[in-house]
C-alpha cells in the first residue's frame, strides 16, 4: 500500500507480516467504529429519556432513576409510548401530555397518586385498571413506607398486561 509516494503505510519484513499488521490495523478501525456506534446509541437513549423522571422530593436513588429511564426507553421501543414520572413535594398536577404519554405522579408525604394513560392504552386495559392503579395499588406500599417498590411492581405488572 502506497501513500503519495512515501512508501508503504504498514511496514514489515515479509509479506505475511505486512498482511498481519494490515489486518490488525483494520481490526482497530472496526473496534473504534463499533465503540462509536454503541456510544451514539447510548447517547440517543439518554436524550429520549430526558424528562422522564422528575424527582422533586429527592426520594429515588440514582439506580432507581436509571432503572426508570431504562423502562421508559423499553416502553418507547416496544410500544411507542412515552413515560413520565413526577415525584412531588406538593400537590400532584397533571401536566400537558400528548396522546402517547403514560404519566404517573406521586406525592409520598400526602400519599397522592395521579395516573393518566394514553387513550389507546386506556381502551385496551379499561378505566377500572387505571382507577385501581391510582386509588388502590399503592395503599399497602405507602403503609409500609415502600412506595418505590409499589411503583416498580405497578410498572412490571403494566408491562406484562400490555403484552410484554
Amino acid at each position: 500500500m502506497l501513500f503519495r509516494g512515501r512508501g508503504p503505510v504498514v511496514h514489515g519484513e515479509t509479506g505475511s507480516e505486512v498482511f498481519l499488521r494490515t489486518m490488525l490495523l483494520l481490526a482497530v478501525f472496526s473496534l473504534v467504529g463499533v465503540a462509536f456506534w454503541y456510544q451514539s446509541g447510548s447517547n440517543l437513549r439518554e436524550v429520549y429519556s430526558r424528562g422522564t423522571v422528575w424527582d422533586e422530593a429527592d426520594a429515588l436513588t440514582r439506580e432507581q432513576r436509571a432503572a426508570l429511564r431504562d423502562y421508559a426507553a423499553a416502553l418507547r421501543e416496544r410500544h411507542g409510548m412515552r413515560f413520565r414520572l413526577h415525584v412531588r413535594k406538593g400537590p400532584v398536577e397533571l401536566p400537558v401530555l400528548d396522546e402517547r404519554t403514560l404519566f404517573i405522579g406521586i406525592n409520598p408525604e400526602t400519599r397522592q397518586v395521579l395516573v393518566e394513560f394514553p387513550q389507546l392504552l386506556r381502551r385496551a386495559l379499561g378505566d377500572e385498571y387505571m382507577y385501581r392503579l391510582q386509588n388502590e395499588h399503592f395503599t399497602p406500599y405507602f403503609e409500609r413506607g415502600e412506595w418505590q417498590t409499589g411503583l416498580a411492581d405497578a410498572l412490571a405488572q403494566l408491562w406484562l398486561d400490555m403484552g410484554g
